[in-house]
């Protein structure tokens, strides 16, 4: 089957917001995506998979510093290796002067939290009770980065 990382489109953003509200449990609305795709600072892109579209990542970059603040593969397409395709190809994208990537998960995200560690990030630090969870409670964020260019 046929892939293709391309950025996202305006006309991608029904099918992205699906693939959000089943990845997350607390998910982006549509006005936080469609802020980020006219902004010179973010970086994005979508997965195609078989011509449908089957995950994402939004990123910000500023100074020597990147952020990933989405990523999100359709339940079905999970654990086939597609969201460390769409960080290596983040990786890709950035400024050349871009030094580190951090990111921000829920602590209960076993699957993700292994991605990161398989691509060389490393846990910073905590903010307990950052998320809000199903049941009015709260959970922590986990603080990664990635160093990236060090010279």
């Amino acid at each position: 089957m046929s892939e293709l990382i391309r950025p996202i489109l305006e006309s991608d953003l029904a099918s992205l917001i699906q693939i959000e509200q089943q990845a997350h449990s607390h998910p982006w609305p549509v006005n936080q995506f469609s802020r980020r795709l006219n902004c010179e600072r973010h970086l994005h892109a979508s997965l195609e998979i078989g011509g449908q579209l089957a995950g994402y990542y939004v990123a910000s970059q500023i100074a020597d510093q990147a952020e990933l603040l989405n990523i999100a593969v359709s339940p079905e397409h999970q654990g086939k290796a597609y969201g460390a395709r769409l960080l290596k190809h983040l990786i890709a994208q950035l400024d050349p002067s871009i030094q580190e990537i951090f990111l921000e998960v829920r602590a209960s995200n076993g699957s993700a939290i292994g991605l990161y560690e398989k691509l060389g990030f490393h846990q910073l630090g905590c903010r307990p009770n950052y998320y809000p969870c199903q049941k009015n409670g709260r959970e922590d964020a986990l603080l990664y980065a990635l160093t990236l260019n060090v010279s």
